[in-house]
């Protein structure tokens, strides 16, 4: 392992650091789709990273659509041409950016959170609610930790806003959660204890009004929900 693993908390945020560093670069400079990068190999030894870690860096920017790794002689990690919605997101939150902050994420999130909360409402199945249902029970799990307890939180969320239609709604909302959880998942103290009780109890409502296709408890379940947020540690 590098010196730079060592100094560094965990392998996952340094190639979430190595992803925005590549991201950067193809920003700054104006790469355009098809531009090489470079092979994988060459990459990896200019960011000093073991191999997993190199690879979980190259996961993540091909899951934004950033890159395409292309194989044989000629092949390489390529800039891919993401398609229109993750340029929406890419443009609306210059997600790579230190000029967008956390803060102002939360407050935009809990705005849309009504929109996506009505449409989960009144589209959820039978299937999206076992599923909810399950996530949410992740948060009442004893001894959680702060990590822990934010990434059950963010995968609750992630799911409710899987069942709205509405494509632009969805993509902005999880845009809007991809950048408080890449911010906040580096910072929290990962093995700490936190009181879970409230938070697990408001997200359980907010499950159960939305499997109820009550659109009045579910804004009832909102507002106690809308408590939580000035606390990105229960939200």
């Amino acid at each position: 392992m590098s010196k730079r693993e060592l100094d560094t908390q965990s392998s996952s945020s340094l190639a979430d650091e190595v992803a925005r560093d590549i991201e950067q670069m193809i920003r700054a400079e104006g790469l355009g789709n098809g531009h090489r990068l470079g092979t994988k190999e060459s990459l990896r030894e200019r960011y000093d990273v073991a191999v997993a870690t190199f690879n979980e860096a190259i996961r993540l920017l091909s899951a934004r659509k950033m890159i395409t790794i292309r194989p044989g002689v000629r092949g390489g990690i390529f800039v891919a041409s993401p398609p229109p919605l993750v340029r929406l997101g890419q443009k609306m939150l210059e997600l790579s950016g230190d000029s967008v902050s956390v803060a102002d994420c939360l407050i935009m999130r809990e705005a849309l959170e009504p929109l996506i909360t009505q449409d989960a409402t009144r589209f959820r199945n039978t299937v999206d609610v076992a599923e909810l249902r399950a996530l949410s029970e992740v948060m009442f799990a004893p001894d959680l930790g702060v990590e822990a307890y934010l990434r059950a939180n963010w995968a609750l969320h992630k799911r409710i806003a899987e069942i709205t239609t509405n494509e632009i709604l969805k993509h902005t909302y999880l845009s809007l959660l991809e950048f408080v959880e890449s911010r906040l998942a580096g910072v929290v103290a990962s093995g700490s204890p936190v009181d879970t009780g409230i938070g697990a109890q408001v997200h359980r409502e907010l499950v159960e009004a939305i499997a109820s296709g009550d659109s009045a408890r579910a804004a009832t379940a909102l507002e106690a929900h809308a408590a939580l947020t000035a606390d990105p540690d229960r939200a």
